[in-house]
């Protein structure tokens, strides 16, 4: 085996049986023009003639439309089965016939003794995992797997040579956020990424533990701070060796070009890019500025209708089974639209299931969100709004006990997007509801170790708040990966 980092989340890993790209991010930027490869990365024109591509979820810089545009039709693409078929359909209108979903958890053999794997978790993201003879490398990108789920990739291919993992921000929460009650800021910090990282890595315990999935720069004006609170390669590096690092490895950093193989190991560049980021940084946003401003001068013109945020948001309201909804999220959302003048503020009451407008803000509503309305009005035109959020051109106040509502609302909009929401699952909760379907029984038999998880934590001690939580740091040890 022979793997090379391409930048962020991408791999080209070079095996017995053909070389696999995994999650092709290869040039330009995602959401809005806000995320950039940071270190810059550079492709060589074999990446983008693969023989299997593998796309982790659906998320921009994971599964870039431009760069898939790119890539030679013929490659075989491999993607996870969630519980809905969302994913194979955006790949085939892009023009590639051969398209396959793995089950989670079922071995694929590639030929020439290599196997794969993929393991879903969670609503949209899946870990990966390629053994060419005695290497295995799992890729775990940033899926939150953990606990039962987590220690299934050891039953099955036992302790990794390479286990990478992502470790820094990527949602605005709590970047973005001001709080009239600081503490509500908390909830995930430098340390919970550390720790999170850490955790997976006594998990899996491999021999080189790389951070991986992480690698960006805002270098938009309007998310450029949040370059200052990222976690780096060398911070994780660091944390491990403090904490008294985990069984059997070591943390290697690498940066993008930088390659490893059986027969000669790491090959690393002789290149700093983290001594002085801030001034590279700039450097950087100075050379792509010509392209954000033409973004902004054609964003200037675009502003969201009401009424398509109020068609969307009863959408929305009506997706839930009776009482979901006023228990996810029990106060209004309220966004702020200043094309408006006379009516700025734009709420949601799930509740109740109102979309209202008004010259102030609702007296309880969790929170108050700004976001330019090119954004908004791109994101609801397409089903994205979920992605808003990591975007990082966003800014949002919580009012006092916000923080549940305004979480769960953004994360119920992903699952709604994603076709979760009204769902077999669901439907068959109200009367004339549909059965549940074979695909979604079959996803979630598979997947039990990780529901059985989530239902201990949701009945678990602590406010709604520190449930939430354990979703961001979650407790990843397991006597079955001892």
């Amino acid at each position: 085996m022979r793997f090379t980092l391409i930048g962020h989340s991408c791999i080209h890993v070079e095996t017995a049986a053909g070389t696999i790209l995994v999650d092709p991010w290869l040039s330009g930027s995602c959401y809005w023009r806000s995320w950039w490869h940071y270190p810059p990365t550079e492709v060589a024109p074999e990446v983008r003639s693969p023989d299997v591509v593998y796309l982790t979820h659906h998320h921009f810089d994971h599964f870039h439309y431009p760069s898939m545009r790119t890539l030679d039709r013929k490659a075989r693409i491999l993607i996870p089965r969630f519980g809905v078929d969302v994913m194979e359909g955006e790949v085939r209108s892009l023009g590639f016939g051969r398209v396959a979903e793995l089950p989670h958890g079922e071995v694929t053999d590639l030929g020439h003794g290599v196997r794969v794997a993929s393991y879903q978790y969670g609503i949209d993201d899946s870990a990966f995992v390629i053994a060419d003879g005695d290497t295995v490398l799992v890729d775990l990108n940033d899926c939150k797997i953990r606990g039962h789920a987590l220690a299934d990739i050891i039953e099955t291919f036992g302790h990794p040579t390479f286990a990478m993992k992502a470790h820094s921000f990527a949602q605005s929460y709590p970047l973005g956020y001001t709080a009239d009650d600081p503490g509500e800021l908390n909830l995930v910090r430098r340390d919970t990424l550390l720790d999170d990282f850490l955790s997976a890595m006594r998990v899996v315990q491999p021999r080189y533990a790389i951070p991986f999935g992480s690698m960006v720069g805002f270098l938009h004006p309007e998310s450029f701070h949040v370059n200052a609170h990222l976690v780096t390669p060398f911070d994780v590096r660091d944390h491990v060796e403090a904490s008294g690092g985990f069984p059997r490895g070591e943390v290697v950093p690498m940066i993008p070009g930088e390659a490893w193989s059986t027969d000669g190991g790491f090959e690393h560049l002789d290149r700093d890019w983290y001594s002085d980021r801030d001034t590279n940084l700039r450097r950087l946003a100075a050379e792509v500025r010509p392209k954000i401003d033409a973004a902004l001068a054609e964003e200037a013109g675009r502003h969201l209708l009401w009424g398509d945020f109020e068609a969307y948001m009863r959408r929305f309201v009506a997706s839930f089974p009776p009482l979901v909804g006023s228990r996810l999220i029990p106060r209004p959302v309220c966004f702020e639209i200043p094309s408006d003048t006379a009516t700025p503020y734009w709420s949601v009451s799930v509740p109740d299931k109102v979309i209202r407008r008004s010259a102030t803000p609702p007296a309880n509503a969790a929170d108050l969100i700004t976001v330019p309305e090119a954004i908004l009005a791109d994101a609801i035109r397409d089903d994205i709004l979920g992605v808003v959020h990591g975007g990082m051109r966003i800014h949002t106040h919580l009012a006092s006990g916000g923080a549940p509502s305004d979480l769960a609302f953004w994360g119920m909009v992903a699952v709604c997007e994603l076709g979760y929401l009204p769902s077999p699952w669901t439907r068959a909760l109200v009367p004339g509801g549909p059965v549940l379907n074979r695909r979604m029984v079959s996803v979630g038999w598979r997947r039990r170790h990780e529901i059985l998880d989530i239902v201990k934590a949701l009945l678990g001690r602590g406010s709604a708040l520190e449930r939430i939580s354990k979703g961001f740091g979650a407790d990843t040890t397991s006597t079955r990966a001892a």
